[in-house]
């Protein structure tokens, strides 16, 4: 009996203990983890909403304080209604409870724009601009970034306290992020480089966390340290060490020395380091302001061998994921004609932008895409890139006008022949038999005039006459 009315408990527990709210946060709600809590009340449901009220109660000054930069003990006191009314929802990080007690870790998530009513303007000025992160790893020597999966990759993945003034920009691993996001790209100075990279991601500065581990051997303790740099020239901002027993604590590891990178950049914000170089990009703007209509050509310069001009298409498309935001680069890549494919903004889960360089005309790009099942379809006012869907009419082959063959100069062109009166169109015309024609007089041949005298003249007078 005791067995089933706990394994009961269990069940009850599971329906109401909150899931963790991943749609709640990322860039509508600001979440405060790692909170913990230990109550004990007549039941373990009474129990568990005192505990969240406890929660509630101690995230909001360390809200407060993250993004204001003040002390936690500054910050204005709610009531358990106002708070009530700013959570969106509370997430287990893990807990345990019995008949009278409940002890857990929990993470409280805030609605952003509840919330930011009683910042008083603090946040928006703290706020930084978009900025690259580069998390690079190293374990045994080798340095990876966005080229695998690696558990440091996904500690930053894993982190929901995105409680922070950083604008984080985050690469998706495509293969094209690949070629120019490597491990030594951190400490490569260049600016024409940088510059090409930040005008990709469409970020003004770059930020790398680096984590090296040591392993004593295999399956032993690990020591790791991080460096937090910031800049082209990785300029280090801080550094701090952790150390671990065995494998079994790598990722709590990796998740604290993401919270104390993070720490690192928001004080280096707070103090005015994280200032950016004035020409490491590029200012688009008054660019897309004047901008003509999408579909005309823009580069008339740059022909092909066929004569025919480059035109570049701006257009969005929808990515779920990096897989698929990866298939849509590829495949558009693969398509014939096609000069450039360049991602300007990278949205997973949401709409991106694609540049796309076509040597031709639109309709032939239409006719191209529709061949390896893409469409360009008009949809809310914008140019949108899609795959065909099943009820698409096939878009049909491009006309290409034939040369019209011109006279030389100073000869006027032969009239088009004429339908002759009584016959019926299309009918090939019958050639009238010529009458015979009298031969024509044969003109003589002019006389030639007589050979001059050639005597010679006497030039004196004649006297003697």
């Amino acid at each position: 009996m005791k067995v089933l009315f706990r394994l009961l408990l269990l069940v009850l527990a599971a329906i109401a203990a909150p899931a963790l709210a991943q749609d709640a946060g990322g860039g509508s709600a600001y979440a405060v983890g790692g909170i913990e809590v230990d109550v004990s009340a007549a039941n373990p449901e009474a129990a568990r909403m005192a505990a969240y009220r406890i929660a509630q109660r101690k995230a909001w000054p360390l809200l407060w304080a993250r993004l204001t930069g003040g002390a936690p003990a500054a910050a204005p006191r709610l009531s358990d209604g106002q708070l009530d009314n700013m959570v969106s929802g509370i997430e287990s990080q893990g807990e345990r409870f019995s008949m009278t007690r409940y002890i857990a870790r929990l993470g409280v998530v805030f609605d952003r724009s509840r919330a930011s009513d009683y910042f008083g303007g603090f946040g928006d000025r703290l706020q930084s601009p978009p900025m690259l992160l580069l998390p690079v790893y190293s374990d045994g020597g080798a340095r990876t970034l966005y080229q695998a999966r690696t558990p440091w990759r996904a500690a930053w993945q894993r982190y929901r306290e995105n409680v922070t003034p950083i604008d984080y920009v985050v690469a998706s691993g495509s293969a094209g992020d690949n070629v120019v996001l490597t491990g030594w790209q951190v400490s490569r100075p260049d600016r024409p480089t940088w510059r090409a990279i930040l005008n990709r991601f469409d970020a003004v500065d770059v930020l790398s966390a680096e984590a090296r581990l040591t392993r004593a051997y295999p399956g032993g303790p690990i020591r790791a340290l991080f460096i937090a740099r910031h800049g082209p020239d990785a300029t280090q901002l801080g550094r701090f060490e952790l150390a671990i027993a065995d494998d079994d604590g790598l990722d709590a590891m990796l998740d604290n020395g993401v919270r104390q990178i993070d720490e690192i950049f928001a004080i280096a914000l707070r103090d005015g380091r994280l200032r950016s170089e004035s020409d490491l990009t590029a200012d688009l703007t008054p660019i897309i302001a004047d901008a003509p209509a999408i579909g005309l050509v823009l580069e008339s310069t740059q022909d092909d061998a066929a004569g025919a001009a480059t035109i570049s298409i701006d257009a969005a498309m929808p990515t779920p994921d990096a897989a698929a935001a990866t298939a849509l680069e590829t495949q558009l890549r693969s398509v014939p004609g096609i000069t450039g494919v360049t991602i300007t903004s990278l949205s997973l889960g949401g709409t991106s932008r694609v540049l796309i360089g076509y040597a031709g005309a639109r309709d032939a790009l239409a006719y191209a895409l529709d061949q390896r099942g893409l469409r360009l379809a008009a949809e809310n006012g914008e140019t949108v890139l899609r795959r065909r869907r099943d009820g698409d009419a096939p878009v049909p082959p491009p006309v290409v006008a034939l040369p019209v063959p011109t006279a030389p100069s100073g000869q006027v062109p032969a009239p088009a022949p004429t339908q002759p009166p009584g016959q019926a169109p299309g009918q090939v015309p019958v050639q009238a038999p010529i009458p015979p024609t009298a031969e024509p007089p044969r003109r003589s041949r002019p006389e030639t005039p007589p050979p001059p005298d050639k005597r010679p003249v006497d030039l004196l007078p004649n006297f003697g006459a």
